[in-house]
């Protein structure tokens, strides 16, 4: 049983009447989670909970919304503009999904990548292989983790992916997102909604980004929380760049994908984004698949795929660039290609970009 689609099919308006009992069991537990997260916040403000600075500036990226916003592309693009603005940077994250147990774990030196997905998780190893000269680490303590990339790498920067709740570390800038489509999820606090925090706490950012934006203003029926009036605001949307083959590292135009018949799959937050990408760029999708986020593949998940792809008569199977660190291309007969996603500001670039390098040496 897929129980990540159990619990959206409960939490969601349309729930059947039989997952009324545990909507409302749920419905309870959010309240008393309301409750511990206000006296944590309390207990912050009043310094019984105190919070570490560094003494290099710390860039946190982060959303109120269970996952699925677009954390790592920003990051991504984030990290990109400070090293080629001069600075250098380190990406700390939590590293969900990943087994290590350790404090600090090093995933990117800055030369070197050194620990596998199944050790550091999926998106830190992604955004080493984009990053390669990044220092990428992860551990639950980020100013541990901190810490050690300012004593090792000799950084001058941070920047936290997903870090938005963490407050044992303080931060210079507060980058919160929204997804345009659905920025409050369902509109309740976990685990009766995706709200991992009361919308007013959207206060604490310094800067609001939507993403995923197509071209229009919010479609759906939620109202948006008011920020406030000097905050910034800045659009963004994913846009497909390119493509590599798994087994010879080629990459390709994405010019290749019209008509041409390709299965796909991805174990992510916004599966459907996905695949809307692939036909958008004209491909023709014979076969798709979504597995829960952050899923570990095993050996019979790549059989099904294969096996399904061949059936469907597909040329190529298609992969998230996420998914793509934790696929072998040699068990599979067909070419495996990754889908490469960046990151196009669609308003408020140059605020976005003045705000990043704020206090920061250019050359």
């Amino acid at each position: 049983m897929d129980l990540e689609a159990l619990y959206h099919r409960i939490i969601s308006p349309r729930r059947k009447f039989y997952h009324v009992p545990l909507h409302l069991l749920f419905r309870g537990v959010s309240f008393f989670y309301c409750l511990g997260l206000r006296l944590n916040r309390l207990a912050y403000r009043a310094g019984i909970f105190s919070s570490r600075s560094l003494p290099i500036r710390v860039i946190s990226v982060g959303n109120l919304t269970l996952g699925g916003t677009g954390k790592t592309p920003i990051v991504i693009l984030i990290a990109g503009i400070l090293r080629d603005r001069g600075l250098k940077p380190a990406i700390l994250s939590r590293g969900y999904g990943g087994h290590s147990r350790e404090k600090v774990n090093v995933v990117c030196d800055g030369q070197k990548i050194l620990l596998s997905a199944d050790v550091a998780g999926d998106e830190p190893v992604m955004i080493a292989r984009r990053l390669k000269n990044i220092p990428v680490l992860t551990g639950k303590d980020r100013a541990l983790t901190g810490l050690h990339a300012l004593e090792h790498f000799g950084v001058d920067l941070l920047i936290l992916d997903d870090g938005y709740q963490h407050l044992r570390l303080r931060r210079d800038l507060n980058i919160l997102l929204f997804d345009q489509e659905k920025p409050l999820g369902n509109g309740h606090l976990f685990p009766a909604g995706e709200l991992r925090e009361p919308v007013s706490e959207s206060h604490r950012a310094d800067l609001i980004c939507f993403t995923r934006c197509r071209g229009h203003e919010n479609s759906s029926s939620q109202a948006l929380p008011k920020f406030p009036a000097n905050v910034p605001v800045v659009k963004t949307a994913l846009r497909l760049q390119s493509l590599v083959r798994l087994d010879s590292q080629e990459t390709m135009s994405v010019e290749v994908l019209r008509d041409l018949p390709v299965a796909a799959f991805c174990g992510i937050a916004q599966p459907d984004d996905f695949r809307h990408t692939l036909e958008t760029a004209g491909a023709g999708v014979v076969f798709f698949h979504a597995f829960p986020d952050h899923h570990r593949y095993i050996a019979d998940d790549f059989k099904s795929i294969e096996q399904a792809a061949r059936k469907a008569e597909a040329e190529c199977i298609l992969v998230s660039e996420k998914d793509s660190v934790k696929v072998d291309p040699s068990v599979f007969s067909l070419p495996v290609i990754k889908v490469i996603m960046d990151v196009e500001i669609l308003a408020g670039q140059e605020v976005f970009t003045k705000l990043l390098l704020k206090n920061g040496p250019v050359r």
